[in-house]
């Protein structure tokens, strides 16, 4: 009987001892992060310099330490895609476990030009549903047990995955699609045979400006020195035009292409008194198109270059004692480099 007694003894002391080393074992396992699918579109209109899947996921995967947490075969996935509004470019971001719920859903975004940015953003987001946060159990998750003896360290507890959201989260508002942008210009350069000489050239400008579309109205100064005669005198021109312009980025949302066309009113003036404008053509009407550049150094500053066609229907003409001196040729033009600053209309 005592054998027996023994015997059976030392069995359920190995039966213990192999139940403590599993737990052990499998407590000291580090925690998986399980796999998910990543679908990733950055969309038609997204910029050119954005990242694509395969950045995103080495990016991930970095802060990870290595990990890929991503398979093309996972039940559960998770969406980015890419938005580019008339003010910035947004990532929305949505995650869904095996059963097609939603589990997460975010909105992050950058400035339009800045989608390096954005994918940094992103990629934060990613990991925190990836990898959600390990908390160390608090004083009333632990229950006592007088027969276990003391843990020398609490095992770490994952936190439980977020129930799926009442209502999907709030998206910043959008300014509408209709609302222009009011952009205020200046720029300087020269002009030619607008008058006898080349012209020194000042341009301001007041634009309602949409996404590829704008109106507007500018006011030129010209000013050439030393005309063709022994008098020393200057020509002016100053000159009121309406423009409509069509606008499209170019390479990426920073920079842009313009282009325009427009008619104005202009006024030509000679300081000396035996100088006059033939059959009284001080007023001059002319038709132009334009053809320009430009890039945005910040979101509320841009530097724009652009070159000017004229056309002018009436050749006026400068008299001396009766003889023409000078007249307008039919076409005319002029180069310009400025600065442009929009403002939100709210």
């Amino acid at each position: 009987m005592r054998d027996a007694s023994s015997r059976s003894c030392k069995a359920r002391l190995l039966l213990v001892a192999a139940l403590a080393c599993g737990s052990s074992e499998a407590t000291a396992q580090p925690s998986q992060v399980l796999p998910w699918r990543l679908d990733y579109a950055p969309g038609p209109d997204a910029p050119k310099n954005c990242p694509d899947k395969s950045y995103i996921k080495a990016a991930l995967a970095t802060k990870l330490k290595g990990h890929d947490p991503f398979t093309d075969d996972a039940p559960r996935s998770i969406s980015v895609k890419l938005v580019l509004t008339a003010q910035r470019i947004e990532a929305h971001i949505e995650a869904r476990d095996e059963n097609g719920e939603v589990v997460g859903n975010h909105v992050t975004h950058a400035e339009s030009w800045r989608c390096d940015q954005l994918a940094d953003r992103t990629v934060f987001y990613l990991r925190d549903i990836v990898d959600p946060v390990v908390l160390p159990p608090s004083e009333a998750d632990v229950v006592p047990n007088s027969s276990a003896p003391p843990a020398s360290s609490p095992a770490p507890l994952r936190r439980p995955p977020a129930p799926p959201p009442s209502r999907p989260a709030a998206k910043p508002p959008m300014r509408s699609p209709w609302l222009p942008q009011l952009a205020v210009s200046a720029s300087a350069g020269a002009a030619w045979w607008s008058a006898p000489k080349t012209a020194l050239s000042l341009a301001v400008g007041l634009e309602a400006r949409w996404p590829r579309f704008s109106v507007g109205v500018e006011g030129y100064y010209d000013h050439a020195w030393e005309l063709a005669t022994q008098q020393d005198v200057a020509a002016e021109r100053a000159a009121l035009a309406a423009l409509a312009c069509f606008r499209q980025d170019l390479f990426s949302a920073r920079a842009f292409a313009r282009a325009c066309l427009f008619g104005d009113v202009a006024l030509l003036l000679v300081d000396a008194q035996k100088i006059k404008l033939s059959d009284n053509d001080e007023l001059v009407f002319d038709l132009g198109a334009r053809i320009g550049v430009g890039f945005w150094l910040a979101r509320f500053l841009g530097l724009e270059l652009h070159g000017d066609v004229v056309y002018v229907p009436r050749q006026p003409a400068f008299v001396v004692d009766g003889e023409k001196l000078w007249r307008s040729p039919r076409l005319g033009g002029a180069v310009r480099v400025g600065l442009v600053v929009p403002f939100d209309i709210r």
